[in-house]
């Protein structure tokens, strides 16, 4: 079983107890495993104080995630004004230091609030007539949100590496990372940080999902390459050429035959043996299409709409569709009467083939070759990266006829000039 992703959470517990189950919930559904203190499932031996549990389960985490909040909690060094949250930072900064774990840290709102005031009242009391004692005094002074608001304060400072960064900065030495400092009103600000850091946002049930489709895919491309002395071959590019070598024309579409150049046909014809008997019996990607898997939601309106990769998706069940139907014997009979043998030797030269049975072989390479490019792009929009919609060859075999339909189809512009109807707005826009 491959391991998931750890996240310790460490905060005072008191005032961050419904934010941290919360927390914990939201990763654990995403497949995540989660170290709070409070819970059962936290670990740590009997002989152990709760403190040095805390401190030696960082080490299991992938992710550190801090949470500032108005209270100090239980002091880990009383005497130097260490608190054991601070402590949890300081062990977990020390692995990141040392590349073991990420660190996460978020600040209250009100909290960096009060932060920024007390600066601004430190600052303003240095032009009044007062003593430094009284100074620190006033900047000192608890407030009803916070008890403590100078280790707050200074608690956020150590977080955000504020005396590392200005030191690397005077002395053009390398800055410290891991000092991001999230603010945080609720839940919802916090979800949006560490969603994409658990399974790329997605739950355990998604990600399984998207790796069952992703397979499938892999399946149908590889029914379409050929191996060779221990190299997998992509067929398409061989299949383009033989298509421009021997098409078949609007011009010729009425024509009892063709004329066929029988070297390159060889060549084009030799690879169909790889699709002999091919058949695609999908079920993910059937299935794919009744799901949200590519689905956008849209907040605007309160509905999902279809994203490019749906409509990749739905054009790929087509094609295989439609690969399913033409891949027949009788389709493929063309193949077999011109082979070499078949031609009593002949391998060079021109000879005439029915027009309808050239077209038709065609139509088959028309189609592996989309379902290659259709699935080869959403195999790797299912690795993380940006869906790009692939080029596809067009539906019709007939090289000009869909340019031909084209032509003569009327557009809603079209006729709406002919009517005599204003022009959408949306019309205008696409246009300009």
């Amino acid at each position: 079983m491959a391991r998931r992703p750890t996240f310790f959470l460490s905060s005072t517990i008191y005032d961050f107890r419904d934010l941290r189950s919360a927390i914990k919930f939201s990763l654990e559904e995403r497949g995540c495993r989660v170290l709070a203190s409070e819970f059962n499932d936290f670990g740590g031996t009997l002989d152990q104080h709760s403190y040095e549990a805390c401190l030696t389960n960082i080490e299991q985490a992938d992710f550190f995630v801090l949470l500032i909040g108005a209270r100090v909690g239980g002091w880990y060094d009383a005497a130097n004004r260490v608190s054991i949250t601070q402590q949890e930072y300081r062990t977990a900064y020390d692995l990141h230091r040392k590349g073991k774990l990420r660190l996460v840290t978020f600040v209250r709102d009100e909290v960096w609030q009060l932060k920024e005031e007390r600066r601004e009242l430190a600052r303003y009391l240095t032009e009044l007539e007062l003593t430094d004692s009284e100074r620190k005094a006033v900047v000192r002074a608890p407030s009803k949100f916070a008890n403590d608001a100078e280790f707050i304060s200074a608690f956020i400072a150590e977080a955000g590496r504020n005396t590392e960064t200005s030191r690397a900065v005077a002395s053009g030495g390398p800055k410290p990372t891991g000092n991001w400092l999230h603010r945080f009103q609720n839940f919802r600000d916090i979800h949006d940080v560490l969603g994409p850091l658990a399974f790329t946002g997605l739950t355990s049930e998604e990600a399984a999902y998207r790796k069952a489709l992703q397979n499938e895919l892999l399946i149908v491309m590889s029914g379409l390459c050929a191996m060779h002395k221990g190299k997998v071959l992509d067929l398409r590019n061989a299949l383009k050429k033989g298509l421009d070598a021997n098409p078949v024309t609007i011009e010729m579409r009425d024509e009892d035959s063709v004329p066929v150049d029988l070297e390159s046909w060889g060549k084009f014809t030799t690879i169909f043996i790889q699709a002999l008997g091919l058949r695609f019996d999908t079920i993910v990607i059937d299935d794919a299409l009744t799901s949200t898997i590519f689905l956008d939601y849209d907040a605007e309106g309160g509905e999902y709409v279809q994203s490019p990769a749906y409509d990749a998706l739905s054009e790929l069940l087509d094609e295989i569709r439609r690969f399913n139907a033409q891949n027949t014997t009788e389709n493929h009979s063309v193949i077999f009467e011109t082979t070499p043998r078949a031609l009593g030797g002949l391998k060079t030269g021109t000879i005439e083939l029915p027009a309808m049975k050239v077209a038709m072989v065609n139509s088959i390479a028309h189609r592996w070759i989309n379902i290659g490019n259709l699935a080869q792009s959403l195999i790797f929009h299912l690795e993380g990266n940006p869906f790009q919609m692939p080029d596809l060859m067009p539906f019709s075999p007939i090289v000009g006829f869909e340019e031909a339909i084209q032509a003569e189809r009327v557009s809603v512009a079209d006729l709406r000039k002919a009517m005599g109807l204003r022009t959408a707005r949306r019309e205008e826009v696409d246009e300009n």
